[in-house]
């Protein structure tokens, strides 16, 4: 099953992250896809920010990794938009912080390297709804039942807009 949240603003789209963020786990990798512009990286400082980190979060388009040191655990932010295929990846060592013992790992693009992307991680897609710039789509899918129904619920008591999609 997977999560859908309506998001009808910027806002929402934070709320959302900081939902994800309470619920994360030393060694989570989330997986975060979208189009260009779709608010990939508001999602990723709102998570940071959640977790505690108060440093700036730029996008790590042309480093590919930041690691951010927060008081619970690391946020290793990677963007491998830059990245031709996992082959590069390999070629880097990054993967072997996939997933990271200290920390959460947020990987933007992920599509671009999916043979080294872990197979339990919790995947985000965020889409532009209808063609309207200020409102998204974002579908969560957890890597188990469990965790995604704790999910859910969190979600429905932020008072977002909640859905199966």
């Amino acid at each position: 099953m997977v999560i859908g949240v309506k998001c009808q603003s910027e806002a929402d789209t934070r709320k959302t992250a900081e939902v994800v963020a309470g619920a994360a786990r030393c060694s989570d990798v989330i997986l975060l896809s979208g189009e260009m512009g779709t608010g990939k990286s508001v999602f990723t400082r709102s998570m940071a920010s959640a977790l505690g980190i108060d440093e700036p979060i730029p996008s790590p388009t042309f480093n590919i990794l930041l690691i951010h040191d927060g008081p619970k655990f690391k946020l290793y932010h990677f963007d491998l938009y830059r990245l031709e295929n996992e082959d590069e990846l390999y070629g880097m060592g990054l993967d072997e912080m996939i997933p990271p013992d200290d920390g959460i790992a947020v990987i933007e693009w992920p599509e671009i390297c999916a043979d080294a992307m872990p197979e339990k991680a919790v995947r985000i897609e965020i889409s532009y709804i209808d063609g309207i710039i200020e409102e998204r789509m974002i579908k969560i899918q957890m890597p188990d039942d469990e965790t995604e129904k704790a999910l859910k619920k969190c979600l429905i008591s932020a008072g977002l807009n909640v859905k199966d999609a």
